[in-house]
């Protein structure tokens, strides 16, 4: 028990003693001045209590406003003063004192340090862990998609999830690491159908699970080409771009023997209205002819600086394709003859679709093994697509779902008895029977809390599925599973590079792969510069460990709603809050203690005596770390353990610029090496729970 705990439990008690029952209790570290305490305000809001269940008696409030808080102040003083007593009569405390209602409980600062410093040492790499708990916890966390490349968006999720686990796991809690891997859907039915339609035979020898994602995002441009032409006249026309030469092109146009009646009703609809409607064209073709001639306009339009020239690119990068535009009706046909080859099985796409699936599984465990991250269970939405028509049937038959304009839905609100819309209604099949992801994730969620009896279940996913999980939790509550109310929804915002947001479906992601890679060739050279005299071995080792530090701690030290603007500068930093500057910390004091050439022992006599406020400070930090685990596994907030880590380095920095370690006097210098050790062992405790390397050296 660290002692702000120990604090707690005897206030706690007190409190029992004193005929309050169990109370939680707040305290606030005091100021040191030679000495370590805690401060509590629980005789001030017991005090608060009493008077307002004893009442005023009915006069007017504001008469009785000034009494009232004499009243409390006194009463409170009074209950200080019981508490004080009998955390006096425990023998734990050095000092206590009741003071103005608040209750000061002090330690002997070297008598703790001592302690403490020999705890940690004793208990090492288990400092700051749990009592073994009960509850099965399950966190289910990455889920990528096959057929499309993991970007470094997929890296946050990795992050989030996998210190999640061991935060967990080290508060003492039974947890299963799950990934769901989306092996089938609409997306994947895109990519194979591009990839038999156009690239039967190009597969690369290597890296073809990347390469699927990029036939992936042309299935996606092939698919979506119309749409694209339209958005970009449509965004053009919007902002006035053609309005004021609507006559001019039309004059060209007609020059040119290239102004057909549909066309020049399309101009004419630009020249005064900035919408448009295809639907209204008696041959849609009108805005390909248009779209194909207005490129010479648009180039003379950006040479003038009269429209930007971003449109000018998006043109030509379209225009570059304009064959595929009557090809459209047919690719989408085929695409939906492809998902219904699917669902009947068709043995060829089978086999297709298995083969390339192992190509993305293959890239996805190698990444995997480059971040340092296991899991002990894998789901694929493939193996509960048929389950998940089943649960629908049963859902149906139960009265929970009922059929709605041809879609089996659940009506949540309805079935939960609100009078407001909150979850509102949630479709759980198409109306051909095809599946959504609410048909898989309610079959997912059954094995999970059948086959591998978990208690708790954690959904590392992003933000914007935050209403969607709401539903899936509230429709287990209506199916009748206990664990429902203990579903939690672990959102987090997207990355994005400072260029702008990034999008699998246009194909303009940053794959992970290549930042890993960039990562590593940044690392290595910040060790060439600071530690050239290392051995190509110990560069090699130690870049890799600050390249994927950097990486992960760059995802878990911001708060999860908030968006990440990836900067390497940033990232990489040894003087800012970055992995790097904290595992620099954990090397310079193995570097401390290797140049002492003493071993620190956890049953070494120590003396701590005369403590400087260098050495109390790291004393303090170094005494937090267990409530921080605790608060971090309540909260899911890896960020508290971030946040932590780099507070100590910067304390462990502090210490040694004003604490002389190896030339002190005895026996000071032997307490200083104790307290070295121990903070070394608390930092890669600390950076442990985050997935992150404490190398020995840098």
């Amino acid at each position: 028990m660290d002692n702000e705990q120990q604090v707690i439990e005897a206030i706690r008690r007190a409190v029992a003693e004193l005929g309050f029952g169990e109370r939680p209790v707040q305290l606030r570290q005091i100021p040191f001045a030679g000495a370590w305490g805690y401060a509590t305000t629980i005789a001030l809001q017991l005090a608060n209590e009493a008077l307002n269940r004893s009442g005023n008696g009915g006069a007017p409030k504001k008469d009785t406003r000034q009494r009232d808080q004499g009243l409390v102040q006194q009463k409170a003083q009074e209950l200080a003063e019981q508490i004080a007593e009998r955390l006096r009569a425990t023998g734990d405390f050095s000092r206590v004192e009741a003071v103005r209602g608040y209750v000061n409980a002090y330690f002997e600062v070297g008598a703790v340090a001592k302690r403490l410093v020999q705890r940690i040492l004793g208990q090492a790499d288990r400092y700051g862990s749990g009592p073994a708990r009960a509850e099965r916890v399950m966190i289910e966390y990455s889920q990528p998609n096959t057929h499309k490349a993991l970007h470094i968006g997929h890296l946050r999720n990795v992050a989030l999830g996998s210190a999640m686990t061991n935060i967990l796991r080290f508060a003492g809690y039974p947890v299963l690491a799950a990934n769901y891997i989306g092996d089938i859907g609409l997306h994947v039915i895109k990519c194979l159908w591009c990839y038999r339609a156009f690239h039967l035979n190009d597969a690369p020898a290597s890296d073809r699970g990347r390469w699927l994602g990029q036939i992936y995002a042309e299935a996606e441009a092939r698919l979506r080409y119309r749409d694209d032409v339209v958005q970009l006249v449509h965004t053009m026309s919007a902002e006035g771009y053609f309005r004021p030469y609507a006559d001019r092109l039309m004059k060209e146009l007609w020059q040119r023997k290239a102004l057909g009646e549909d066309v020049a009703y399309l101009l004419g609809q630009l020249s005064n209205e900035p919408r448009l409607d295809l639907k209204k064209f008696k041959d849609p073709a009108a805005l390909k002819t248009f779209f194909d001639l207005i490129g010479p306009w648009l180039r003379d339009q950006v040479g003038q600086g009269r429209v930007p020239e971003t449109y000018l690119d998006q043109w030509r990068a379209l225009h570059a394709h304009l064959d595929w535009w009557d090809h459209v009706p047919a690719w989408e046909q085929e695409v939906k003859d492809t998902f219904q080859a699917w669902e009947r099985k068709d043995p060829d796409l089978l086999a297709l679709w298995r083969t390339t699936r192992q190509w993305s599984l293959d890239e996805f465990l190698a990444i995997y093994e480059e971040l340092g991250v296991e899991f002990e269970v894998w789901f694929y939405e493939s193996e509960v697509e048929d389950e998940g028509r089943r649960i629908v049937q049963e859902l149906l038959d139960r009265g929970i779902a009922e059929i709605s304009e041809g879609l089996p839905v659940v009506k949540i609100d309805e079935k939960l008895g609100l009078d407001k819309e909150h979850y509102r209604v949630l479709p759980i099949l198409r109306s051909d029977g095809t599946t959504l992801y609410s048909t898989k994730d309610l079959a997912l969620a059954k094995v999970k809390f059948e086959q591998y009896h978990i208690d708790r279940s954690l959904y590392v996913i992003d933000v914007r599925q935050s209403l969607y999980m709401q539903q899936i939790f509230k429709v287990l509550e209506l199916w009748g599973f206990a664990q429902a109310s203990k579903c939690y929804h672990l959102g987090y915002e997207f990355v994005a590079m400072p260029d702008g947001a990034m999008s699998s479906r246009k194909g303009n992601i940053i794959a992970l792969e290549d930042v890993l890679d960039e990562a590593l060739v940044r690392a290595r050279a910040i060790i060439d510069e600071k530690n050239p005299e290392l051995t190509e071995a110990q560069k090699a080792a130690i870049s890799r460990q600050v390249a994927i530090g950097s990486l992960k701690y760059y995802m878990l030290a911001r708060d999860r709603n908030s968006v990440i603007i990836f900067e390497w500068d940033k990232a990489l930093s040894f003087d800012g809050q970055a992995a790097p500057y904290i595992q620099y910390a954990h090397a310079r004091a193995c570097r401390i203690l290797e140049k002492a050439g003493a071993t620190v022992t956890p049953d070494q006599e120590l003396t701590f005596a005369g403590l400087t406020t260098g050495e109390i400070n790291l004393v303090q930090e170094l005494a937090r770390f267990p409530s921080e685990v605790e608060r971090a596994s309540a909260g899911y907030s890896p960020l508290q353990i971030a946040n932590y880590v780099y507070q100590l380095a910067k304390t462990f920095s502090d210490f040694y610029h004003t604490c002389p370690v190896n030339t002190a006097p005895e026996p000071q210098r032997s307490a200083r090496l104790a307290l070295v050790a121990a903070t070394r062992q608390v930092l890669a405790n600390g950076l442990a729970l985050l997935g992150i390397a404490a190398p020995e050296v840098m």
